[in-house]
């Protein structure tokens, strides 16, 4: 991640609105010389925009209107020939009077409360960001000796942490605001545990309930649940033949018991399992058990590939895929994952694969 800025593909999320007019919005929108064009409005899926809605363009205007529960991120833009030109401008899409310009040198959106948020923030934060700037392409560049390489690497990383310290300081003093709670869904699955308690702190502090909150909340108790040193987390539930596993009565049996994460659908999972399966061939005289906790929801496709990928230690899931319990209980946000477990029932090394994996297996197994 070269910079802590948000990209647009973050936010074609939907949120909950402080208030809501019942009026609906207008988007007022200014453009130089594009008579005929078409104007869209649109949201933003992996980088690809996904029109809404369209307008023409006449004497140089456009027009847009409707009614909109919930603040979201959305983008306008000029399409030319069928094609979206660089003439575009995201904007928090909420009920109200917005304009919008799309000329180059007055690009953005005006007019509602969220609005000049977005533009406060991202003012800001751009700055912090230029900071950077100067030094990304010597950190890159195998050219320049390691100790220029490494200042470079480190002014980077100061300004990334100056970022982060600003979104959250934002989200914080803005904390009621359609957009906190917009930039929040956004970043809190990657947010450390100690800036989520300061979120949740203000949160609480503002007497906000919401479903987000919540979510927020439980993932930060999964978080602090899991981290090393702590006491595992119990799993039951079921394997593939319908007989349930609790994983509190392999954990006290073995040396090392390690959890791993994956699906059936999960293409680094299946690329990443004969390395597994290799180790656990080694390390299972010595104390070593791994038990497969699945994202699957297919049965007959999570049964087909511990079949074909050949694993026989046990395997589990509730067939919830991202709603697993089990994953919920560690906090997985992504796949493959794995937790390592001593005898004594104590996390000892999370997330490790290849290489890291068996170097963490020999320290672990041959003490």
């Amino acid at each position: 991640m070269k910079k802590f800025i948000l990209f647009s593909a973050l936010f074609a999320l939907l949120v909950s609105a402080t208030t809501i007019d019942k009026k609906g919005y207008t988007i007022s929108g200014k453009i130089k010389a594009a008579d005929g064009d078409t104007v869209i409005l649109a949201t933003i899926d992996y980088l690809s925009l996904i029109p809404l809605d369209t307008t023409i363009i006449k004497d140089g205007k456009f027009f847009f209107t409707g009614e909109q529960k919930e603040p979201v991120y959305r983008y306008i833009t000029q399409i030319k020939n069928g094609v979206a030109t660089e003439l575009g401008s995201d904007l928090i899409l909420e009920n109200g009077t917005i304009s919008v310009s799309l000329d180059k040198e007055n690009k953005g959106a005006h007019g509602t409360a969220n609005n000049e948020l977005w533009r406060e923030y991202t003012t800001q934060d751009n700055k912090i960001s230029m900071k950077a700037l100067p030094y990304w392409n010597v950190a890159e560049d195998s050219t320049q000796t390691d100790s220029v390489r490494a200042h470079a690497k480190k002014v980077i990383e100061s300004v990334q942490r100056e970022q982060l310290d600003y979104l959250v300081s934002f989200i914080r003093s803005h904390i009621k605001s359609g957009l906190s709670h917009l930039l929040f869904e956004s970043y809190y699955q990657t947010l450390e545990p100690k800036y989520i308690e300061e979120i949740l702190a203000e949160v609480k502090k503002a007497g906000i309930e919401d479903e987000l909150y919540t979510t927020a909340k439980q993932k930060l108790d999964a978080m602090k649940k899991t981290t090393l040193g702590n006491q595992f987390t119990d799993i039951e539930l079921n394997d593939q033949n319908g007989k349930s596993i609790k994983l509190s009565t392999i954990v006290p049996n073995n040396k090392i018991t390690m959890i791993d994460f994956w699906a059936s659908w999960c293409g680094p999972c299946r690329a990443e399992m004969p390395h597994v399966v290799e180790l656990y061939k080694k390390y299972k005289s010595k104390g070593f058990e791994i038990v497969g906790v699945s994202l699957d929801k297919n049965k007959k496709s999570w049964i087909k590939a511990i079949q074909t990928l050949n694993m026989p230690w046990p395997q589990i899931s509730d067939l919830k895929g991202w709603k697993s319990k089990g994953a919920a209980s560690y906090d997985i946000t992504a796949i493959p994952a794995t937790v390592l477990i001593n005898q004594k029932g104590e996390i000892v090394a999370k997330n490790l694969r290849g290489e890291e994996l068996s170097k963490k297996l020999d320290e672990l197994l041959n003490q």
